[in-house]
C-alpha cells in the first residue's frame, strides 16, 4: 500500500484555507487578484501558472485554483485548497496547518517574481504567525465498499439530525448549519465528487477506488467561530487540534441505529415501506391510508418509519 492510502487511513486533513500572511510582494501586480492555476498535461500536472482576473471569486472546494490578493494593510490574502494546489488532489492530505501555509508561500515565491518573502517572514510563518479567516477540516469515514459508503450517505439524508442546526440535503451531500455565519458541518461521498470534477483532480485508479469507499465529514469554521475559540492564529493549530475539532463535531451527529424489518412482515407493508424509501408515498397512497399504515406498523410490528434505516 502506498503512502497516500496509508495517510487516508489516518483520516484527518485540512481542505480549504483563507489565510492572511506577512509577505513582501508587489501590490500593484496583485491588487486585482492573481490566480495560480495548475494545468493538467496528459496524466500529470504542470508547475503553477499565473493568470490575472479582475474579480475576487471564491471557488468551490473541488477547484485546483489558488487566489492571492494584496490587502490594504500590506499583507497577502491566500484563498483556496492549499493541499490540493500543492499536490494536484485532495483525496488524501495533510492536517498540519502551519506546514501547509509555509509550503504554499514557498511555492508561490518560486512561481511568481511578485511574491518575495524574506527569510525572517518565512521563519515567522513556520512558527505559525499568520491569521486564519476560514478553514475546512475533515476526516475520511471509510467503508468496505462503495455501495456501503453510499448506503451510509442515504441513511444520513433520511435520518440524521444535529442539535441547533437544520438539515439541508443535496444529491451528493447533507449540510448542518448551511447558512450559519459561524460553522457548517457537511457529509458527502468523495468518490462521486471526484468523478464529477475529474478535470480538477490528479487521479489514479487507486485514489479513485479509495474515494469511492469514502464519506467525507467536513467542518467549516468561519471568522466568528475562530475568534471565539482562540483559533485565529496559525500557532494555535496542530494536527491534534484538527483531529479534536472534527471528531467532536462528528460525535454530536444524531443517527439511529439500523433497524431490520420483521421477517413476518406482510407484503403490503413491504410495498408501503418501499414507496416510503423511494419518496413516492403521496403518489401511491391516500393521506388517510398513509396515516393508517403508519399506525399499524407501529402498533402491530414496532416499526416506526421515522427511525427506520436502510
Amino acid at each position: 500500500m502506498d503512502n497516500t492510502v496509508e495517510q487516508a487511513n489516518q483520516g484527518y486533513m485540512v481542505d480549504w484555507l483563507r489565510v492572511r500572511v506577512e509577505v513582501e510582494h508587489n501590490p500593484d501586480k496583485l491588487n486585482d487578484g492573481m490566480r495560480f492555476d495548475v494545468a493538467k498535461i496528459g496524466d500529470s500536472y504542470s508547475e503553477p501558472m499565473q493568470s490575472y482576473r479582475g474579480m475576487w471569486i471564491t471557488e468551490p472546494s473541488y477547484s485546483n485554483k489558488l487566489k492571492v490578493k494584496s490587502t490594504k494593510d500590506g499583507t497577502l490574502l491566500i484563498d483556496g485548497n492549499l493541499g490540493k494546489w500543492l499536490t494536484g488532489h485532495n483525496i488524501t492530505g495533510d492536517s498540519d496547518v502551519v506546514e501547509l501555509v509555509h509550503s504554499t508561500v514557498m511555492k508561490l515565491a518560486e512561481t511568481s517574481e511578485h511574491i518575495t518573502p524574506t527569510q525572517q517572514q518565512l521563519d515567522a510563518i513556520k512558527k505559525g504567525y499568520f491569521k486564519i479567516h476560514v478553514i475546512d477540516v475533515n476526516k475520511a469515514i471509510l467503508f468496505e465498499t462503495k455501495d456501503k459508503s453510499l448506503q451510509y450517505l442515504e441513511r444520513l439524508k433520511y435520518h440524521a439530525s444535529y442539535a441547533r442546526f437544520d438539515k439541508h440535503v443535496e444529491s451528493n451531500g447533507i449540510y448542518f448549519g448551511y447558512d450559519s455565519q459561524r460553522k457548517t458541518l457537511k457529509y458527502y461521498h468523495k468518490g462521486t465528487e471526484v468523478a464529477n470534477n475529474k478535470k480538477y483532480q490528479h487521479n489514479t485508479d487507486e485514489l479513485q477506488a479509495l474515494a469511492d469507499r469514502m464519506i467525507r465529514c467536513e467542518l467549516r469554521l468561519k471568522w466568528r467561530e475562530l475568534n471565539d475559540n482562540n483559533l485565529l492564529n496559525g500557532f494555535n493549530w496542530t494536527p491534534e487540534t484538527v483531529k479534536q475539532l472534527i471528531d467532536d463535531a462528528h460525535s454530536k451527529l444524531r443517527l439511529p441505529e439500523p433497524m431490520s424489518l420483521p421477517k413476518d412482515l406482510p407484503s403490503k407493508y413491504i410495498r408501503f415501506i418501499s414507496c416510503f424509501k423511494n419518496g413516492s408515498l403521496v403518489e401511491s397512497y391516500t393521506t388517510s391510508t398513509i396515516d393508517r399504515m403508519k399506525r399499524e406498523l407501529i402498533k402491530n410490528y414496532g416499526v416506526d418509519l421515522r427511525n427506520l434505516t436502510f
